[in-house]
């Protein structure tokens, strides 16, 4: 039977934090995109490993319960916050049965920095096929991107326009058959969502 998707105050708190339609391009604002909506079936998207193998993102989830998140990047100490987080959940999501995947435009060979950290895969979104995917591709304004390029470097994905690109940070409560269950999108980089709230969530998605 397929799994219904969350109901009540948890998905009109979801409902409330995205865009109503998610679209393919990069938005010149974090508070103008557009993301992938509960119900919405995840597109197929490759992702890369920290050893640059490319990997379908869709087939990493394929019959799996998964917690999806984007994040800025190990540079941002907003992002390395929300995944030590995770440790205060980890092993209820693991006896769920709910596997983390954590997703960032960083190249593959800073993964390695981060690994073995948490109970969670890091994956790299270098082409930025799953954050146009999710609909959470920004670009940052020039003189923050000046500045973040004198900090980062090639750290940093540019589009042609030699611009910044990241994703809003989010998460996403995805089912065994590649529909969203749950989301929670925020616009500044400095709010996250409680690890509490994806563990009520994830029960919630997998209850019968």
């Amino acid at each position: 039977m397929q799994k219904r998707t969350l109901s009540g105050a948890l998905l009109a708190l979801c409902l409330t934090l995205v865009a109503p339609l998610a679209q393919a391009e990069i938005a010149a604002s974090p508070e103008q995109v557009s993301p992938l909506l509960n119900g919405m079936m995840v597109p197929d998207i490759q992702v890369q490993n920290s050893d640059g193998q490319a990997l379908s993102l869709n087939a990493q989830m394929a019959g799996k319960p998964s917690l999806v998140l984007f994040y800025r990047g190990g540079w941002c100490p907003y992002c390395n916050a929300q995944l030590a987080g995770l440790q205060e959940i980890e092993q209820e999501l693991d006896k769920l049965g709910v596997q983390v995947l954590a997703l960032s435009p960083e190249p593959p060979a800073k993964l390695k920095e981060g690994e073995g950290k948490g109970q969670y895969q890091l994956l790299s979104d270098r082409d930025l096929e799953a954050t146009l995917g999710f609909g959470l591709a920004y670009t940052l304004d020039a003189p923050t991107g000046a500045r973040y390029k004198g900090k980062m470097g090639d750290r940093l994905k540019l589009d042609e326009q030699e611009r910044v690109v990241l994703p809003v940070p989010a998460a996403y409560l995805i089912d065994a058959e590649g529909r969203v269950q749950f989301s929670y999108v925020n616009p500044s980089y400095q709010v996250r969502v409680h690890p509490q709230l994806l563990l009520t969530a994830a029960r919630l998605m997998l209850a019968p």
